[in-house]
């Protein structure tokens, strides 16, 4: 499983310091290679879950996926996904391995810093984001 975005959204009603949504994609499984997974608490043994979807699924699950993405903070594969409707699902896979393989891509240290600091210190109320 790759790991596309995660982020913890607490505080939560669900729980003071721990709620992560993460977003996968999962290659070994090609009829359902999408992961939407909350981890609640101390894990999703304990509060959350995951659920595997297909791109047709997508739209039916009632977990609301564009807003999963967004708090798993990879809004940016939403965006992808309703721009290439019509794209075949293994194609929607392998662009959005792209874009996410972009960001790997070595840079200085300074920029490294800050990428890390942007993807896991967030900042909520009058003056965050």
């Amino acid at each position: 499983m790759i790991e596309i975005g995660s982020r913890n959204n607490a505080p939560t009603p669900q729980h003071k310091t721990r709620d992560v949504y993460l977003f996968h994609i999962d290659l070994s499984r090609p009829d359902t290679p999408f992961c939407f997974e909350q981890s609640i608490g101390g894990g999703h043994c304990e509060q959350g879950g995951a659920v595997w979807l297909a791109v047709s699924e997508l739209e039916a699950w009632p977990g609301e996926w564009r807003l999963h993405l967004q708090k798993s903070g990879c809004g940016w594969v939403a965006e992808l996904m309703d721009g290439h409707p019509s794209v075949d699902q293994a194609t929607v896979a392998s662009m959005i391995l792209e874009r996410h393989a972009e960001g790997a891509k070595p840079v200085g240290r300074w920029k490294a810093i800050a990428g890390w600091f942007k993807r896991n210190i967030h900042f909520t109320g009058r003056y965050g984001v």
